[in-house]
């Protein structure tokens, strides 16, 4: 029944997200925004709120789990790059516009890096989720102010339905995250596994989904901008918002093991990316790489 109930969570949290994208998605359009800030801010938004939800849900679900948060904030970045870009670069390759490679290079990295200095102490305090949140916060405004078209007016009207669509996804998204944990721990249970293990390997996965797809798709239309910004944007908000925000709901404290052996995998892949993208690409080769070090990590935290 456990894994039942994870499965029904994991499809409400994907759904969810799919109708929050779509309808921000419209939402940017109306407002004239250009692809990759709606890759890198609206998109990335929409699909890192099952990895906020159920992080927070973990920290309020008994006396609070914070190694099921963390592990599901790090196994979703590792997955996106991994699996996200990975995947879509090992079937279309992905092409990357020069700009986005020039403004946004060192974004890749330093939301990883401020959150590999936050965990050196194995926790998060109150002052460093503020800081990571102001990171965030200056990461979406250095997005909109390098990448915004002044000249570009909305090209779409607002449609009545959107706003009904994006609340259904956030029901969908509350409800998803409340019975995830619950199966997590029942799954780690009767597995015999860790639950931040758990949460890093099958939450992270399904969390991630929504990039996947994305990701995928934008790249089999041409669309390298989304498919980067997507994943630079979901993995800034994964490290910065939804660290930054459980440090306030509880006492964010996670095990030396579990971090030694997942963080460094997250930050050695960041660091690779951003040599692959040096060449304003990421080829199949490439794509196929990282998806063999996401599961060879994977293996490791076993």
């Amino acid at each position: 029944m456990e894994f039942l109930i994870f499965a029904v969570s994991m499809l409400a949290l994907y759904y969810g997200a799919k109708f929050i994208t779509d309808s921000a998605v419209h939402f940017a359009k109306v407002l004239g925004i250009s692809e990759f800030v709606i890759g890198a801010t609206v998109i990335a938004f929409g699909t890192s709120f099952p990895e906020l939800s159920a992080s927070i849900s973990a920290m309020l679900t008994d006396c609070g789990y914070p190694e099921v948060a963390v592990g599901n904030v790090l196994g979703s970045n590792l997955a996106n790059i991994g699996l996200a870009l990975g995947a879509a670069g090992m079937l279309y390759s992905i092409y990357i516009d020069r700009d986005v490679l020039e403004t946004d290079l060192s974004l890749l990295l330093a939301p990883i890096l401020a959150v590999f200095v936050v965990l050196l102490d194995l926790r998060v305090t109150g002052v460093e989720g503020l800081f990571l949140i102001f990171m965030y916060l200056s990461f979406v405004y250095h997005e909109i102010s390098q990448h915004r078209k002044n000249d570009v007016k909305g090209s779409e009207t607002l449609k009545p339905r959107y706003p009904m669509i994006f609340l259904t996804g956030l029901v969908l998204l509350y409800l998803g995250a409340k019975y995830l944990i619950a199966s997590i721990l029942d799954v780690a249970v009767t597995l015999g596994i860790d639950a931040a293990v758990v949460s890093f390997i099958l939450v992270a996965l399904g969390t991630s989904l929504p990039e996947v797809s994305t990701a995928i798709v934008a790249a089999k239309n041409g669309r390298g901008d989304i498919a980067i910004g997507t994943v630079i944007g979901s993995n800034a908000f994964n490290a910065l918002i939804v660290l930054g925000a459980i440090s306030f709901v509880g006492n964010v404290v996670v095990s030396e093991a579990f971090i030694y052996a997942a963080l460094p995998a997250v930050v050695l892949i960041s660091i690779l990316l951003g040599f692959m993208i040096l060449g304003n690409k990421i080829t199949r080769f490439e794509g196929s790489l990282l998806v063999a070090i996401y599961f060879l990590a994977i293996l490791n935290t076993l």
